[in-house]
């Protein structure tokens, strides 16, 4: 929207605010919202879609007159809009939520044979007790200091406690909402050779996409999931905990919303199959996660089943995250300090 269009609007909106005509302000909230997204391009980036001055005059407006219909038009808009995406050579996004067997992270790592931009890993092992807590910590580290020959970077994040598979994903997710896409992979998971090249050839990013890399029931174990995609259906439900019955809620949620796109790539998925005949080997490393997950696993399946679980706003998520990005400008040097490339070696 051009600087001087939007000026117009911002002062004829002050106007009727300071007459008290909050029926026209209303009428010109709405004018203005149309307006403004009628202008964006096609693919709009961020600095496109940012408009501050309307978003406090929406604000305001439900505010003062309780009408909140301008400020739910402007979200139901959004939620139309298809941001500016890009291509991948490698995989942006790799994720992996982790709570012991550093083994099999390594054994993971290796199974890599395409590049990776960001490993984003989530150590839930902190206060769990487990005997391999302290090698994983130290495995982490390593990791952070010297990424692997093939990925650009390694971010770990380390909650208070094991947060759970659900909460862990959506971390990796709300972190990174720039990523064209996330791959988002069990620790005990290997990768068959050339699946990780065919994943970047079949994700479209500018689509809302679900690729699961297993066939049922282990479709959660690794699969690619795309922005679009989980602004639509939502993050995953985090009281689903410590583990299980998320991959079934999210399932359901994502067949129930049309506009998703669910792949199944039947090639890909024998491949991974071969190369991964077991599963769960996270809990079935020791005796008493078996007997912790005996107890959650039917508190959450209780939780499936419950009708408070659909009573729950899932929508917008990625977009108001990605919206909401601190993005820092380069701070100017201080009127008496010499900019870097100025000072002698």
């Amino acid at each position: 929207m051009a600087r001087l269009e939007q000026n117009r609007f911002a002062r004829n909106y002050i106007t009727c605010i300071e007459k008290g005509d909050l029926e026209a302000a209303k009428s010109l909230l709405f004018l203005w919202t149309r307006t403004y997204f009628l202008s964006l391009p096609a693919a709009p980036n961020r600095r496109d879609l940012t408009n501050p001055d309307l978003w406090g005059c929406l604000a305001q407006y439900a505010s003062l007159s309780g009408d909140r219909s301008p400020v739910d038009d402007f979200w139901q808009r959004l939620d139309g809009v298809c941001p500016r995406t890009c291509t991948p050579t490698a995989i942006p996004l790799l994720g992996v939520p982790i709570l012991n067997r550093p083994d099999l992270l390594l054994r993971l790592l290796d199974s890599l044979d395409h590049p990776v931009e960001t490993l984003a890993i989530v150590d839930n092992s902190i206060a769990s007790g487990l005997a391999d807590t302290a090698a994983l910590s130290r495995l982490l580290a390593q990791l952070e200091r010297e990424p692997p020959a093939g990925i650009g970077r390694v971010r770990v994040a380390r909650p208070f406690a094991n947060q759970g598979v659900a909460s862990s994903w959506n971390a990796i997710l709300t972190a990174f909402p720039e990523a064209p896409f996330a791959l988002l992979v069990n620790n005990d998971v290997v990768f068959a050779p050339g699946v990780l090249a065919q994943v970047i050839e079949r994700v479209d990013p500018s689509l809302p996409q679900f690729v699961p890399l297993l066939p049922a029931p282990q479709e959660f174990s690794a699969f690619a999931i795309t922005p679009a995609a989980w602004d639509r259906v939502g993050l995953f439900d985090a009281n689903f905990h410590p583990a299980y019955c998320e991959d079934l809620d999210y399932a359901e949620r994502l067949r129930a919303c049309g506009a998703v796109e669910w792949i199944t790539p039947d090639d890909l998925q024998s491949l991974q199959l071969r190369a991964n005949p077991t599963a769960s080997a996270t809990i079935a490393s020791d005796p008493r996660l078996e007997a912790c997950n005996r107890t959650t696993f039917l508190l959450n399946s209780l939780w499936l089943h419950s009708q408070r679980r659909l009573e729950q706003p899932h929508r917008g998520t990625w977009m108001r995250r990605w919206l909401s990005q601190w993005v820092l400008e380069q701070a100017p040097p201080l009127a008496n300090q010499a900019p870097l490339d100025a000072v002698p070696g």
